[in-house]
């Protein structure tokens, strides 16, 4: 994702392909023994590796990619939703579009942020959304002819937060999980686009900045071997996402 093509097959792939980046990157210290080493690239990706200290010596303890654009979302925070297990690199929260009933989950792609998104905030959210198997259409008419004569058919703007909803009624949240998880299916229409390179990984990926629900501005990230039909200013991009999430100021 975002030029950073890490294996994700195991551990033991991971760690040395993640060390290359700790002589460059900027460290944040979240606490005394607990360090996030970033990566930033001019693309606008950003790779996060946590750290743990012990003794001497530094454990790799998640990696997550992120992303800096120009998507604006403003929400009202309601509730933390952070995995006790991840903590402190990890912050999750639970929010609704400000004004609005509707609800969104995202993870903090700073965890350093954790203190200016706490339940009562109104803030501003940069949400990247990454995605996985996009449907990408040239117009609003083919969004609307590719959903038939369905009974109920989804806007081009449609936003649900599948995150908070079981895989066995066909959301995103794990039958199992104790907590909602950063996903969320939605619709938008592209008005920014273009492929990046990723000078820091030498990877390289799709960028929109896409309106959807209520207006909101996201920044959407593919990877291009996921992409089928090339996205253009006009085109309705919709699938499910994952949703990682900067505080910006207004």
């Amino acid at each position: 994702m975002v030029g950073f093509d890490f294996p994700t097959q195991s551990a033991a792939a991971s760690g040395p392909w993640a060390r290359k980046f700790l002589e460059t990157c900027k460290v944040v210290t979240l606490d005394p023994n607990d360090l996030v080493c970033v990566v930033s690239d001019t693309s606008g990706g950003e790779l996060r590796i946590a750290l743990r200290k012990t003794g001497q010596t530094a454990s790799i303890i998640t990696m997550n990619p992120g992303f800096v654009g120009e998507g604006r979302t403003k929400v009202d925070i309601v509730a933390p939703n952070s995995d006790p297990d991840y903590a402190p690199f990890e912050v999750g929260v639970a929010a609704r579009f400000a004004g609005e009933q509707t609800p969104l989950v995202v993870d903090l792609a700073d965890p350093s942020q954790a203190a200016a998104a706490k339940p009562g905030q109104t803030v501003t959210f940069d949400i990247a959304a990454f995605s996985f198997q996009p449907d990408i259409f040239p117009d609003e008419a083919a969004f609307y002819a590719a959903q038939g004569k369905a009974k109920v058919r989804l806007a081009a703007g449609f936003f649900i937060p599948s995150g908070m909803v079981f895989e066995k009624v066909g959301g995103a949240m794990p039958d199992a999980a104790k907590r909602p998880v950063a996903y969320a299916d939605f619709a938008g229409k592209v008005l920014k686009v273009g492929q990046r390179a990723n000078a820091a990984a030498g990877g390289r990926f799709w960028w929109m900045l896409v309106q959807t629900y209520g207006g909101a501005t996201i920044d959407v990230v593919m990877d291009p071997a996921t992409v089928k039909a090339e996205p253009k200013v006009g085109s309705i991009v919709t699938g499910r996402f994952w949703l990682s999430a900067r505080v910006v100021q207004p």
